[in-house]
């Protein structure tokens, strides 16, 4: 079974503050009445995430709206199983793939042929089939004698082209997006657009964070509204979109 249920799931972040004058000046601040509060050791923190309770199933398709600061890259990494919560239970069953940082353990003194599997570990590739993936990630790129070249030598389209064909080279039950992220020259972008709406149709469960509303409704069937760590609204996908947008425009 392919699930993902989140049951009153809470995040702190600690707030370091180096003197007695900063600390009252962040808990003076506006955000402070919905965000900032003292643990109970009296150390300042973020509520990133306030009493999440969802559950997704196969065949969902779940957009994640909301304004900048809310809580929406938090939620994402909760459900790809990087933050466990502070308290609550996350459950997550399925092979989970997130796509969330492009070049994540992209090292820029070697090649990127050597790069591949660099990041293909971190993104929880067996070794033994990292050689298969390798050869068609770089016929993805279009590098050609480029990808034994160093990193640190490429132009940003390269590098770009590169991180592109590792992050999309996954298969995953589970689809963790934070925006769909560009993919290098005009030449390429239509090439990169099949690959990515190739990998979320392969995928049993989406969950695709976007400030685009045409990318959401596109590709979701549902919407979460998430803001000041809070759930606003859940449901399908244009009632919700509509009514964030609504709030936004008030």
């Amino acid at each position: 079974m392919v699930r993902i249920v989140l049951d009153n799931v809470h995040v702190d972040f600690p707030l370091l503050q180096q003197d007695q004058r900063s600390l009252k000046r962040l808990l003076s601040a506006p955000l402070k009445p919905m965000r900032i509060m003292l643990d109970p050791r009296d150390r300042p923190i973020l509520q990133a995430l306030k009493g999440i309770s969802l559950s997704f199933v196969e065949g969902d398709r779940v957009a994640v709206v909301g304004p900048n600061g809310a809580g929406k890259s938090t939620l994402l990494r909760v459900l790809a199983g990087i933050y466990p919560p502070t308290s609550g239970q996350a459950v997550i069953e399925g092979r989970v793939g997130a796509l969330l940082t492009v070049g994540l353990g992209m090292r820029d003194d070697v090649s990127g042929f050597d790069n591949i599997e660099f990041c293909l570990l971190l993104l929880g590739v067996a070794p033994k089939a990292i050689n298969e993936k390798r050869h068609e990630i770089v016929q993805f790129t279009g590098l050609d004698e480029f990808i034994h070249l160093h990193v640190g030598a490429y132009s940003a389209g390269m590098r770009t082209r590169l991180a592109f064909a590792i992050a999309t080279s996954i298969e995953p039950e589970i689809l963790i997006l934070d925006e769909v992220f560009g993919a290098g020259d005009a030449a390429f972008v239509r090439k990169a657009e099949l690959r990515m709406t190739d990998l979320i149709s392969r995928s049993r469960i989406l969950v695709f964070a976007s400030h685009g509303p045409e990318l959401v409704e596109r590709f979701c069937n549902k919407a979460i509204w998430v803001e000041s760590g809070l759930i606003r609204g859940f449901g399908e996908v244009k009632s919700v979109c509509d009514a964030y947008l609504a709030s936004v425009q008030s």
